[in-house]
């Protein structure tokens, strides 16, 4: 009887990996200016910029600034963490913000659920890099989306 039960494991076991239920996909990229998902928070990538300096601040290498929209899909306050934000050049290399505009300080990092807000990611970069793609997490231990911030 074991064997039977052994030999009728196989097919089954064969049917059900065929039938997709453990594969996974991925969507494609985010573009500027669509919605990219991840955990509870949409973003909305509207701009990218780059200046040798911010306000006050000069750059080591290059600013790139990000432009987005922020809006919180959950049904709690979530934080919203610069640093979990990482941009990436042609050649690969990752960077993470330098710094945020506004300055989300203390209780200012909670997006309220359904709020939304805008906000500039700026990242010092080296100079000639050219940005790609940023990640955007809703916090440092999601999976992340994928914008891509070059035009097709």
């Amino acid at each position: 009887m074991a064997r039977l039960a052994a030999l009728l494991m196989v097919p089954v076991a064969a049917l059900i990996a065929s039938c997709g239920l453990f594969h996974t996909t991925s969507a494609p990229p985010a573009g500027m200016g669509q919605e990219a998902l991840d955990g509870k928070f949409a973003f909305i990538v509207s701009n990218v910029d780059t200046s040798p300096t911010f306000g006050r601040t000069a750059a080591h290498g290059v600013y790139v600034i990000v432009s987005m929209a922020v809006r919180n899909v959950g049904t709690e306050a979530q934080l919203f963490e610069m640093a979990a934000q990482k941009l990436k050049d042609n050649t690969g290399r990752q960077y993470s913000a330098s710094f945020v505009d506004p300055p989300l300080l203390g209780d200012g990092n909670n997006i309220n659920p359904g709020l939304q807000v805008s906000v500039k990611e700026v990242f010092d970069v080296l100079p000639g890099a050219r940005p790609t793609q940023i990640v955007l997490h809703d916090s440092a231990s999601s999976h992340g989306v994928l914008v891509n911030l070059t035009h097709p």
